[in-house]
């Protein structure tokens, strides 16, 4: 009966949107990737995110930075694509006084991830670990993913869990309680089953 009640509501409400003369405007893909029209190699978008975070009554200001990088070796993943490598810089702030900086790329990940995988993969994304925030307020938790850079791809990731203490020193292992940030507010709240 709840099931039955659900389809027609769904039903009624597809029916009322068909009768408006209102438009929805076209949803638009987010590009995380760029091609070279003359070499066809693939760079993943680069992005910069940047928050405060208080840590034992400091306010510290981190800035992760994640870019393609032409100089490097171009990789192909198993799809036979050509990636050029990405790395991921992040930087921490407490006042005007820095407390880490370091930038990342894939073989500083190397004592993590096989061998083989790292060969086809690189750096595919950055973010600030919120569920450790909401828990840990002792140090800073980043998590840094390595994996095939294209997104459709099926094979595996690895994403990396960068502790970084208040005096600069740092951490690295195999992420286990992840939650990033959302992309758009409301993305990360579940709909209630019962709601129509």
């Amino acid at each position: 009966m709840r099931t039955l009640k659900i389809a027609s509501m769904a039903l009624l409400t597809l029916m009322a949107m068909a009768c408006t003369n209102e438009k929805k405007p076209p949803v638009t893909e987010r590009i995380v990737e760029d091609v070279n029209p003359q070499t066809g190699i693939i760079s993943l978008r680069d992005y910069t995110i940047n928050d405060t975070i208080s840590i034992n009554g400091k306010l510290y200001k981190y800035t992760c930075t994640f870019e393609h990088v032409d100089t490097l070796p171009v990789l192909m993943n198993p799809q036979g694509l050509e990636y050029h490598e990405s790395r991921v810089r992040i930087d921490i702030k407490q006042n005007d006084s820095n407390v880490f900086s370091k930038t990342f790329y894939k073989n500083n990940f190397r004592d993590q991830v096989p061998a083989d995988f790292l060969k086809t993969s690189t750096v595919v994304g950055v973010n600030y670990n919120f569920m450790k925030r909401d828990t840990d307020r002792s140090a800073f938790y980043f998590i840094i993913t390595v994996g095939d850079p294209d997104e459709t791809s099926d094979n595996m990731a690895y994403p990396l869990e960068l502790k970084v203490a208040t005096d600069g020193s740092y951490s690295i292992k195999k992420a286990e309680n992840l939650e990033t940030e959302p992309l758009h507010p409301g993305m990360n709240i579940d709909p209630s089953e019962d709601a129509v």
